[in-house]
């Protein structure tokens, strides 16, 4: 069987069921996974709610008992359980079934392994990915060596209970919350209020059953269309704040008392505030990150530094400068101090609760954030093989003509009073672009430039793109 070679990204493995990734697939994939880390005998795994992930995963169940290893089934869970569960009882690894934020009828796989040296577990991404890759497409059926010829075995775990004590131990709110969830039919379900519960908070809870058809809305909280019914809710019950998790559980998207979603710029300013008066140093972001955010830590005195747009990158750059707080605009958060060292929504949560529980009043709070004119993110249409040679394109042009930009992950180009960023997307075949002006003049001089600039190298910029960010073309 011939497997697409463009369902393996740069971090993770995505394709759309049954097509590009199905039972035959994931088999290969898990088969190589074990013949590439022949030390990994327990190794969790979990999956969302997706209609297609049972059946993918009793596949993965199958390569990995035929591999001789220890399954530890956690069944349908989101990331927070998956990453606690790897941490927590020491496994060497993990495999999680899931298609994150994509539609319905996408799947995926996200490898994980636990480093002995290290207190983290990581993505197998990179040279290591890429090997496992060249394994599962060269169309040859994986053989298990025989050291495997003893059949593994499964183990049922519900960490559940020992994730929730562990939580909640590490958050202090000042005064219990009204707090209302939206778990989208996610794998997120009503975990989240069983932890919020805990330290005292009224919860409601909106789609925590499981439903892979996800019927209400795609479970992605950095659309605001998928935000709607958390908002209309949150005003309803007049709470103190809202809570949208994605379908995995590695972002969640706070709704402040006024029902506004709260963006990832003000979510890392909080943030990075909360942890600085705790301890100071240095802070890692995304591309992405706003010019303002920037401005308050340089005026603080702190150290800054750009990352690739992916948890396990942004981990690593973390680990690299000693950084006390990580995060990305698209609402990952990381917290070295306090939890370990991974992406997960609901530790999040907690801490932007922490937050909202010390101000009176969070929409005021929010108000009263810096903040300079930005775009919203504006996605081009690419190919997954035409999107990073694009970007290549832009860059040496960049180069050439001696503009000041940053290359960590695309092109983050500095004009006179902001910036503009295009990068190619780690998960579906577009472009990503976004921009920003500390005056509105400012921002809409910058789009009109940027986007010239992107013409030449040939991005496929379209009429749609001008019609998005309110230009004419």
């Amino acid at each position: 069987m011939k497997i697409n070679p463009n369902i393996f990204r740069a971090y993770d493995i995505r394709g759309i069921y049954p097509d590009d990734l199905n039972e035959i697939v994931v088999s290969q994939i898990v088969k190589a996974f074990c013949v590439f880390y022949p030390k990994a005998q327990k190794i969790v795994l979990s999956r969302d709610p997706r209609l297609s992930s049972p059946s993918l995963y009793r596949a993965a169940i199958n390569a990995l008992i035929a591999a001789g290893r220890e399954v530890i089934d956690i069944g349908v869970s989101s990331d927070p359980l998956f990453y606690f569960s790897i941490f927590h009882y020491h496994f060497d690894g993990g495999i999680m079934i899931s298609g994150s934020h994509n539609p319905k009828e996408y799947n995926g796989l996200t490898l994980h392994i636990r480093k002995p040296d290290r207190e983290i577990s990581e993505d197998v991404i990179g040279k290591d990915l890429e090997k496992i890759k060249k394994m599962v497409t060269k169309g040859e059926k994986i053989d298990l060596p025989e050291a495997f010829g003893q059949r593994g075995k499964i183990t049922i775990l519900d960490p559940a209970r020992d994730y929730i004590n562990f939580v909640t131990a590490r958050i202090e709110l000042k005064r219990p919350l009204k707090i209302i969830i939206d778990s989208g039919n996610g794998a997120c379900g009503f975990l989240p209020e069983k932890v919020f519960k805990k330290l005292g908070c009224q919860v409601e809870t909106l789609y925590g059953d499981f439903d892979g058809n996800f019927p209400h809305h795609l479970p992605d909280p950095y659309q605001e269309k998928n935000l709607l019914d958390i908002q209309k809710r949150v005003l309803e019950k007049k709470a103190d704040l809202g809570l949208a998790f994605d379908a995995d559980g590695d972002r969640v998207a706070p709704i402040d008392n006024q029902g506004r979603r709260i963006s990832g710029d003000f979510c890392l300013l909080m943030l990075a505030r909360q942890i600085l008066q705790k301890k100071r140093g240095p802070v890692v972001h995304c591309m992405r990150v706003s010019k303002a955010f920037l401005d308050e830590m340089e005026k603080e005195g702190i150290k800054t530094y750009f990352s690739v747009s992916h948890h396990n990158a942004v981990i690593e750059k973390i680990i690299e400068k000693g950084a006390v707080f990580g995060g990305e605009i698209t609402y990952h958060f990381l917290f070295p101090l306090d939890y370990y060292l991974c992406d997960e929504a609901i530790f999040s949560s907690l801490k932007l609760a922490e937050v909202a529980s010390k101000v009176k009043d969070l929409a005021n709070h929010v108000d009263s954030l810096p903040r300079y004119y930005a775009s919203p993110e504006v996605f081009i249409d690419s190919t997954d093989g035409e999107k990073f040679k694009i970007i290549e394109n832009l860059e040496k042009y960049l180069r050439e003509r001696n503009f000041d930009f940053i290359d960590v992950d695309g092109a983050r180009i500095n004009f006179s009073g902001g910036w503009a960023l295009a990068r190619a997307s780690n998960t579906e075949p577009k472009i990503k672009c976004r921009f920003e002006g500390e005056t509105k003049e400012d921002l809409i001089r910058i789009e009109k430039k940027a986007l010239e600039i992107f013409k030449k190298v040939e991005m496929p910029v379209t009429e749609k793109t001008y019609l998005e960010l309110g230009l004419k073309e």
